[in-house]
């Protein structure tokens, strides 16, 4: 999958406990090309990288704003 030109960061394992409220849900990522992104007025994308299984999860840039996100695909925590 590339990633050059999509924003995107490592999720790192969680050190401290996270409340379950401060933790946020991702979607698996799927490519999408731009004639889908104006048709659907989805914005620019965020790229995580799960920490544990090396999955990309996506999500739109706009809010809420979590401090964590669960990994659909293993279940992780991902601190960004």
């Amino acid at each position: 999958m590339a990633m050059s030109n999509k924003d995107g960061s490592l999720g790192k394992k969680p050190d401290r406990d996270i409340p379950a409220d401060k933790i946020g849900k991702l979607e698996l990522s799927q490519a999408v090309d731009a004639s889908e992104i104006e048709a659907t007025g989805r914005g620019s994308t965020f790229w995580l990288k799960c920490w544990n299984c090396d999955k990309y999860l996506s999500r739109p840039l706009t809010p809420p704003g979590y401090d964590a996100y669960t990994c659909p695909s293993c279940g992780a925590v991902n601190l960004i």
